[in-house]
This record gives C-alpha cells, sequence and structure tokens, in this order.
C-alpha cells in the first residue's frame, strides 16, 4: 500500500531539526495544522519554523521523501 505523507520537523533556535511527527497526505502549507480543538498545546505550532518532507509510506517504511525547506 502506497500512501501520501507529510514528515514534520522543528528547526531549532541552534538551526538543528527535531522531528516532531508525520502526518497523512501532503501537506503545502507553513506549519501543520492541530488535529483537533481539544489539543490547545498544537495552536502554538503557528508560532514555531518548520521543515517538512513530503514522501510515501510504503507497507510501514518511508520511501522517495521530496524534501521542501521553509525559507
Amino acid at each position: 500500500m502506497l500512501n501520501k505523507i507529510t514528515i514534520w520537523s522543528v528547526i531549532t533556535e541552534e538551526g538543528n531539526l527535531k522531528h516532531n511527527h508525520i502526518e497523512d497526505g501532503w501537506n503545502y502549507g507553513g506549519h501543520p495544522e492541530p488535529i483537533s480543538e481539544k489539543f490547545s498545546n498544537q495552536k502554538a505550532w503557528k508560532k514555531l519554523n518548520w521543515h517538512k518532507e513530503h514522501g510515501y509510506l510504503v507497507d510501514g517504511k518511508v520511501e522517495n521523501m521530496i524534501r521542501e525547506i521553509k525559507i
């Protein structure tokens, strides 16, 4: 099975990437959207600097990464 995914990492103050989560589908926005209103801490995501990569989940493994860098 082939599923589109977006891999989200936060860009730290030091410029390093810190993996945050994998989202189903390809997100074309500049930051991940909150999964639900009940997760109020996710509203702060808009204030962070994000790095995302698009790829595919194939039989439980991430494949064919397409790198996108926030400028």
